[in-house]
């Protein structure tokens, strides 16, 4: 299978919205608090790469688009550069081929690439297939996230890269 990735465009965000919406229709309603994935729209999604808040990668089999993964910059404690990554999805019927692996080990070799010491992402506790998945590509369970009424609902997630 020839899977090719890049940084999606503005103009393509009609396009990652979509895949999202797919790839999370099964969580709607079922995961508390809500995700809110749900509230992003291709306006939302296109300003947001726009202004670089956040960058959304594509990947692609032929020019079929299947898969996409969100990055927002920022910086840790100590000051050094992390990439915060989320929102990875793949359409269901490309699911099992190894793209979310894929998508994952693309944005990590381009953080190395930018000087990035860091990515950190939170995961579903009620999800706990998730957890082990970014486990067994080296991240590491470094806490939970927890709000009024939702005792640790997230699982936050780290991988040191230098």
């Amino acid at each position: 299978m020839d899977v090719s990735i890049r940084m999606a465009r503005p103009r393509e965000a009609g396009i990652v919205h979509r895949i999202l919406m797919e790839a999370y229709a099964p969580y709607r309603d079922k995961v508390v608090p809500p995700l809110k994935v749900f509230s992003s729209t291709p306006a939302s999604i296109a300003v947001d790469i726009r202004t670089r808040r956040h960058a959304h990668a594509l990947a692609f089999i032929g020019t079929t688009p299947v898969g996409t993964v969100r990055c927002t910059p920022g910086r840790n404690g100590h000051g050094e550069r992390r990439w915060t990554l989320s929102r990875l999805a793949v359409l269901p019927e490309y699911r099992g081929e190894g793209i979310g692996a894929m998508l994952m080990r693309w944005m990590e070799e381009r953080a190395r690439q930018c000087g990035v010491a860091e990515l950190r992402g939170e995961v579903r506790t009620a999800l706990p297939f998730l957890v082990r998945f970014y486990q067994c590509l080296g991240y590491q369970v470094l806490g939970y996230r927890s709000k009024p009424g939702y005792a640790r609902y997230l699982t936050i997630i780290g991988k040191r890269l230098r």
